[in-house]
Order: C-alpha cells, then structure tokens, then sequence
C-alpha cells in the first residue's frame, strides 16, 4: 500500500482562511492509501552503491495496465510502481462517464495518488529520486497529465516527475506542463481520441511552454478489432518501444549501463 499524501489545501482557500473566513472543512473521503505491486529493474546489484530510475504507472479506466511494457522498462533497468487508483477510490464508473468538455472528476484523485506514489519512491533507497517518471495507459494517461500540471496540485508537491509517457493517452489537461511528455495514441482509436490530444496541443502549446511530442501510431487491425480496450499489438511493437525507450534516454530515465 502506497501511504496517501495529505490533500493540499488550494491557493484560494488558503487566502480565504488567513482573511479570517469561515470554509468548509477539506473533504478527506476520497483519501485512501493505494494499493500498488513494485517490479524491481532486472539486473541491479543495490551493493555497487548506485541508485537506479524508476517509473510510476497508471492503468487504464479498467485497472488494466499492459504487462508487457511492463518487462521492458524492468529489462532498461527501470523499477516500476504500478498503482490502481480503481481500487482506492472505486465509487465511479470510469470507463462509461466522463466528456472532452466534462471530464471525469475521479482523474483528479488518482493524479494525486501518482503524485503519492512520486513521494513514496523517492523515500526509498535504491532509487535516485531525479529520475521518476509517469507512464499513463488510456485514462491513465490522462491522470498522468495532471501530475505535471503546473497549475494544479503538482505545484504543492515537492518532488518532481522527470517526463511523462503517455501511451493510448485520453487527454483532459491543460498542456502548461513541468516537465517535457511523449503522447502515443493510435489513429482511429475510439476510447483514446487522438483528437483529444491534439485539439489541446493546438490550444495551448507555445513558446514557452515545455514540448509534448504527439505520435500517431497504426495498428494494423480492423476498426471492430481495435473498438477494445484491451492490448493492441502494435503497443509493444519494435517502433513503439524504440520510441518510448529513446524518449526516457533523452530525458535521462533511462540507464543503458544497467541494460542486458
């Protein structure tokens, strides 16, 4: 169980309190600690004194989060906290609410479970806490976008993830991010509309703002077998990973010395 950090309290509420005013109390109930399984990076020897990179991931609306992806960010030395926010907070129906102009409230609770899982991470000892990152899978994606807002509850949390890799992303963030972030989605995708995505880069990306690089992907099924949400091929495929890989190198996630 990752430990919930506590809700920060917002900027506003923190001016209304120290006018003196009267607010109500923070609402605690969707606070939970999170249920989480830890995939320690193959090959590390914690006795040569070094600390390893490490990745937290959220699944999809569905609990789901690939497995695959998983043994490959273990095989480039990655730790991986997998976290499911679906069990930590399972009062909606994620999959089936929710719109481009009305998103789903929940994202918002399990932003900040990543963000707790940022924290506890970077408490442990085998792990350089610099070199974090988030990896979202559909929804979870979209949580991850939230985690390096800089407008929104990333801003009251001392740690930093490093880069943020979102894969069959749902995008409901504004993009004024932290940190830089690599977005895959597949053309045609009816649960992830790469539309999403780019209706939001066209909006808000600029020249100050930290670089989303936006791929699209074809997954060579057709459009009946890609309606799902489970595991398409092409997400695991040798383009798709050298992308993703090569993204965390760049962004020095990624530790070729702890490689087979």
């Amino acid at each position: 169980m990752v430990p919930a950090q506590p809700y920060p309290v917002s900027g506003l509420r923190q001016r209304l309190i120290a006018e003196g005013k009267t607010i109500p109390g923070v609402d605690n109930s969707k606070q939970s600690d999170i249920p989480a399984r830890y995939f320690p990076p193959k090959n590390f020897d914690p006795t040569q004194g070094r600390k390893h990179a490490a990745v937290v991931a959220l699944p999809d609306c569905n609990d789901q989060f690939p497995e695959n992806w998983i043994a490959i960010l273990q095989d480039i030395g990655l730790g991986v906290l997998l976290i499911s926010p679906y069990q930590a907070h399972p009062s909606q129906a994620y999959c089936t609410e929710g719109s481009l102009d009305k998103p789903k409230h929940g994202v918002t609770y399990w932003s900040f479970d990543a963000l707790s899982a940022l924290s506890y991470l970077a408490q442990q000892p085998d792990i350089d806490a610099k070199r974090i990152a988030v990896f979202g899978y559909g929804y979870g994606a979209a949580a991850a976008q939230f985690t390096i807002y800089r407008h929104g509850l990333a801003k009251r949390i001392p740690e930093r993830f490093r880069a943020l890799v979102g894969l069959r992303p749902q995008c409901m963030s504004e993009m004024d991010n932290f940190v830089p972030s690599l977005l895959v989605g597949i053309r045609n995708d009816p649960f992830n509309p790469p539309a999403w995505c780019q209706w939001r880069m066209d909006r808000d990306l600029g020249p100050n703002r930290k670089p989303v690089q936006f791929e699209l992907v074809n997954s060579g099924e057709t459009i009946e077998k890609q309606a799902t949400r489970e595991w398409l091929p092409v997400e695991n495929s040798p383009a798709v990973v050298s992308l993703i890989t090569n993204f965390l190198s760049d962004n020095e996630i990624e530790d070729k010395s702890d490689q087979n």
